[in-house]
């Protein structure tokens, strides 16, 4: 973390920087994603020594994909702030077709979540889109709500198949045990925050509050604070395994910097980076 160092050609990669999804079978693949300038989403299979656009993307939020195939044929794509905008590639990102239309008009829905090659799940979440989720078996051509709730930011997929997904600006998170077919509401005193949860490598669940990040064994019924105060509350969080370390982020949009007096530490056993 002292310097950083461009990534083999990432110049290529001009777009504002969305999501990266890590392959979990894979070590040296990953997906990036980006809004506005350029393509939209690029993969890389050496470790970042190369980066290749997926197809002819622009704008996307999110691309997921479908980690029960050993191919990765199936990937799943949400267009950024823009209406019944989906993408289905069968071929690996080499191409894509459009499966929005079956979306309810009007709804902004650009987070997909790949079940199988089939099965997907999409949230939406956006001011001016009704909330919720949505899922579908038939690879995109009709679409269920399954709850109003949700639908805000990076869901997790938990190791035990477990789905959590931030409620947003409602605070707290839902939580499936189905694969999205049914939802649990799942609200915490201290307000859980619209970040992107982890899962540690003991299982155990992160997210982030307003004034600490928080840990929970038990899918979410009760948490723990696992840092001291935090010195802003998170744009985002990760985790790193090999350091035992967790990173925040904040994102100004224009807004002054945040002056970060001191840094906040981690309760034994983790360390805290920022």
């Amino acid at each position: 973390g002292g310097s950083l160092a461009q990534l083999g050609n990432a110049a290529i990669i001009t777009n504002r920087i969305s999501s990266i999804v890590y392959d979990p079978g894979r070590p040296h693949t990953f997906w990036e994603t980006g809004t506005y300038d350029g393509n939209g989403a690029f993969v890389t299979t050496d470790d970042g020594a190369t980066f290749s656009p997926l197809g002819n993307l622009k704008h996307i939020n999110l691309v997921s994909v479908d980690f029960t195939d050993p191919t990765r044929a199936t990937l799943v794509a949400g267009g950024h702030e823009q209406e019944q905008t989906l993408y289905r590639s069968k071929d690996g990102g080499k191409t894509w077709t459009s499966i929005g239309a079956g979306l309810p008009a009007g709804t902004f829905c650009n987070l997909p979540l790949v079940l199988d090659a089939k099965t997907y799940l999409v949230g939406c979440n956006h001011y001016l889109s009704p909330s919720g989720i949505y899922r579908t078996t038939d690879g995109g051509d009709t679409y269920s709500l399954m709850t109003p709730d949700g639908g805000s930011n990076i869901p997790l997929r938990a190791s035990d198949g477990s789905i959590y997904w931030p409620n947003g600006g409602t605070g707290g998170f839902i939580r499936s045990d189905d694969d999205g077919l049914t939802w649990t509401d799942v609200l915490y005193p201290n307000d859980i925050i619209n970040v992107q949860f982890i899962e540690l490598p003991d299982h155990r669940i992160a997210a982030s509050g307003k004034e600490a990040i928080v840990v929970s064994s038990d899918h979410g019924a009760t948490w723990q604070n696992a840092t001291t105060p935090l010195p802003f509350v998170p744009f985002t969080l990760t985790y790193s395994a090999q350091r035992q370390a967790f990173y925040i982020a904040h994102f100004d949009c224009g807004n002054p910097p945040v002056s970060v007096a001191s840094r906040p530490t981690m309760k034994e056993p983790f360390a805290v980076s920022q």
